[in-house]
């Protein structure tokens, strides 16, 4: 098996959090259960199935090499390797405020979660730009980046299934300029109001619609971002947590660990010992 974690979170429009690759064993399973951000296997080779419930209705697919299926986060779902042709797959595990958008337009959702490709040559194109970062732990976040942008331009032009977009301009400019004013400000103790002001629009408003887009409130988006800038700095250096605080925003040490913890489950210090890039000390 392999699992690549990617701990860059600089990037919003896809947060990738990592992906891999397994062969599986026979009746190798995951589940019941659910996860926490969205999961894409491509299937390589051998069988499988893949359980999930919507909407009160349970549904079962059976799945050969060259399909994919969709995990969405927080459903309860099931999956299990064939007994004697065990399926090896790869996958990446990923959110972000274009996730949903990128499913969407595949045609995939938590009713219609199987990717089907309309020709083999665009199954192998969307494969191996997932095989390529698999293969390639060496990229830099950048490059990183790239290859799953690229994955996903692929899968969504070979999906049988693929919906037609339709571009919303006067949305996506809310969105990038509210991106824009948190990455220049994201320092200084803005609220959501002074981003809703700084687009000339209503507070409500802004936020009903910037939540009906991403599917997060404002608030969280910017608390996500501060927290991860804070985590960029935890890990590369050796601030003390207070000044952290203060770089990303919070003037009160206290409540910046109070929302570190809220996100990360670890209070900053210990997130600092389990993931710091520092040498240790001879």
């Amino acid at each position: 098996m392999k699992n690549y974690l990617f701990l860059s979170n600089d990037y919003f429009d896809l947060t990738i959090y990592q992906y891999g690759y397994e062969q599986c064993c026979p009746y190798h399973a995951f589940g019941p259960g659910m996860r926490s951000h969205y999961l894409i296997h491509c299937i390589l080779s051998g069988n499988g199935t893949y359980r999930t419930s919507f909407e009160g209705n349970d549904a079962s697919y059976s799945l050969h090499g060259g399909q994919a299926f969709l995990i969405e986060p927080n459903r309860l779902v099931h999956y299990d390797a064939h007994k004697d042709t065990p399926w090896e797959y790869m996958w990446i595990e990923f959110d972000g405020m274009k996730a949903r958008e990128y499913v969407n337009q595949a045609g995939l959702s938590q009713s219609s979660p199987i990717y089907r490709p309309s020709s083999q040559e665009g199954q192998q194109e969307c494969f191996h730009y997932l095989k390529h970062l698999i293969d390639h732990p060496e990229l830099l976040p950048c490059e990183v980046i790239g290859y799953t942008n690229l994955f996903f331009g692929s899968l969504i032009r070979s999906s049988a299934t693929a919906k037609k977009t339709v571009k919303n301009r006067i949305q996506d400019f809310y969105i990038q300029s509210t991106v824009d004013f948190i990455e220049e400000h994201y320092m200084e103790e803005i609220s959501v109001e002074d981003i809703a002001k700084n687009l000339g629009l209503n507070r409500s408003y802004f936020s009903k619609l910037f939540k009906k887009i991403t599917k997060k409130s404002p608030q969280d988006f910017l608390i996500q971002y501060r927290m991860n800038k804070a985590c960029e700095l935890l890990r590369s250096t050796k601030l003390p947590i207070a000044q952290i605080a203060l770089l990303v925003g919070y003037g009160n040490p206290f409540h910046f660990t109070r929302a570190f913890k809220a996100t990360w489950k670890l209070p900053p210090q210990e997130w600092r010992k389990k993931n710091s890039t520092l040498p240790e000390k001879k």
